[in-house]
């Protein structure tokens, strides 16, 4: 079937060979799909997930970022995934990145000893980032994503996973194959994770904090309802964030699968990159309106005692 010339990223992700171009399917996939709710959400919902482990989330929470400086941490993160989407796993670029946060936990790992050195958290957490999008289609009732896609995921993560290190040492045992990626998740997260005070903590400060940087209060609960739809099952039991609701889930997951649909099919595939959009002008003022607005927000609940000010390490 020739499709319209305005829908034309399918058509050259298709012509690609993921065994030896999966760093440009993925810079296509980032660059002409992705936008900021998107990538918060990715990072919400994975993040939620390798909080699984104690010893992860009371590290998490420990630093005081998630909840005193949670734009900087959005920030980081985001940063951290654009660059290794639209520069590729084999750049020197991702290189750097990745080993900039490779010396970021292994110095945290001087407070928090041994929360880094657990072989099979960064092999899920990698394998998190992978199940993501191929879960969310089935929540959504959506068709699966082509194989061109699946094999491009699975090695650009397996060339990422190959330049982690922690406490233990060199990342291994990275799955052969996207059925292994999910099959490892899988496994990962039914083990019997005991629920923790921090993890609650962690997610819920996550799914509050998405909702307030991007939704206005009417459609807040909107916004949870997102979230917690896309968060596994385990993970919304260990963390005790509560279930998405029959009818409020039944709404978003409707809404969802339309806009997407409606993307896929007909809506014209956006030309401007979304790395450009983010560096432009408009890109910039957005991002400082929605910091100041969180931190105005960070400032009220300080001032009304719902959050304790920062102890001085995590200032």
């Amino acid at each position: 079937m020739t499709r319209a010339p305005w829908k034309w990223l399918a058509d050259r992700i298709e012509s690609l060979d993921p065994e030896t171009d999966s760093d440009e399917i993925m810079r296509l996939v980032a660059e002409h799909q992705l936008n900021d709710p998107i990538v918060n959400l990715t990072l919400l919902v994975t993040t939620a997930q390798t909080a699984l482990p104690p010893t992860a989330s009371a590290t998490l929470v420990g630093t005081g970022k998630m909840l005193h400086r949670g734009e900087e941490r959005f920030h980081d993160g985001s940063g951290y995934l654009m660059t290794w989407f639209t520069q590729g796993a084999r750049s020197e670029a991702t290189r750097a990145s990745v080993e900039r946060l490779n010396r970021y936990h292994l110095g945290l790992a001087r407070r928090f000893p041994g929360a880094f050195g657990d072989n099979d958290e960064y092999v899920y957490t990698l394998c998190a980032v992978g199940d993501f999008l191929p879960r969310m289609r089935e929540t959504l009732g959506l068709p699966p994503q082509s194989p061109t896609l699946d094999v491009a995921w699975h090695h650009f993560l397996r060339d990422l996973a190959e330049l982690f290190r922690g406490e233990h040492g060199a990342v291994t045992g990275f799955p052969d194959d996207l059925a292994g990626v999910r099959a490892f998740a899988a496994r990962f997260e039914a083990r019997d994770w005991p629920s923790t005070p921090e993890g609650h903590e962690l997610a819920e400060g996550m799914v509050n904090q998405y909702a307030e940087r991007f939704f206005p209060p009417p459609m807040r609960w909107f916004a949870r309802t997102q979230a917690l739809l896309l968060m596994p099952p385990r993970v919304r039991e260990v963390h005790r964030t509560g279930e998405p609701g029959r009818v409020a889930g039944a709404v978003v997951r409707l809404t969802m699968r339309w806009v997407i649909r409606a993307q896929e099919s007909w809506w014209p595939d956006r030309r401007r990159r979304f790395s450009e959009t983010r560096a432009g002008r408009r890109g910039q003022a957005r991002a400082r309106r929605r910091t100041a607005r969180m931190q105005q927000r960070y400032d009220r609940r300080v001032a009304r005692g719902e959050i304790a000010p920062p102890r001085p390490e995590d200032a």
